[in-house]
Order: C-alpha cells, then structure tokens, then sequence
C-alpha cells in the first residue's frame, strides 16, 4: 500500500529540505501543493545523502523536470529515482531558480517502509 512523505520547500525559497529514502522501495509519486508560485520542478539526488546533483533523464542537458499544475499527483517510473538515497526537490531549474512566495508542502508517494511516511495525504498543504 503507498503511503506518502512530507516534503517543503519553505516560503522565499526554491530549494526543499532534504529526504532521506532509507526504507523506501520506489518513490512511485508527487503531490503538488495546493498553491503554487508556477514553476517547473526539478529534482537533485544524493546517493548517500550528502552530496546532492542534479538529476538528468538520460540526457546530459536535460534535468529530469516535472511541469504540472497545483493539486494534482503526478505518476513517477519507479526507475527514475532508484539511484537515490536520499532527494530534494527545486522550484525551476538549475540555471533559473524561482522561490516560492509561501511554504508549499508536497507528498512523496512511496512504495516501502520509511519512519516518516504518513497515509496517503488528501491535502499535503495545511
């Protein structure tokens, strides 16, 4: 059963907190915040926690990006996030930036067992 972990990226910011995956079998899903500043969303992995990159879907220039409005949950490939440890998501992308103008609370869908995963949120933004 998917269970779903909080993530935020704090108001002024386009940068979230860190995630650490230990547990997790597959991210398998976003939610997005009700409210959003628009932007795309981009996302940086770490493979053990640290040091954090940029990640690309199977292009060298191309961030691996997701562009989908506020409220809705984007499906992810299992596959996609495998090679992380742990992950944080960014409000645009690499060379453009956009902070968001309030906290905006995301859901990680997941797939596993993780101390922080909660039931599957209706409303991941408070």
């Amino acid at each position: 059963m998917p269970a779903s972990i909080p993530l935020i990226i704090p108001a002024r910011a386009s940068l979230s907190d860190i995630l650490s995956l230990e547990g997790v079998t597959a991210v398998v899903g976003l939610i997005m915040p009700q409210s959003w500043t628009a932007a795309n969303i981009t996302v940086l992995g770490s493979p053990f926690g640290v040091n954090f990159y940029d990640l690309h879907d199977g292009m060298p220039v191309t961030e691996l990006m997701f562009a989908c409005r506020p409220g809705v949950m984007v499906n992810i490939n299992p596959n996609r996030l495998r090679c992380c440890a742990a992950i944080r998501l960014r409000s645009g992308t690499h060379n453009a930036p956009i902070a968001q103008a309030a906290a905006r609370t995301f859901g990680i869908v997941i797939e596993g067992d993780s101390p922080l995963a909660v039931p599957m949120l209706d409303e991941p933004e408070a």
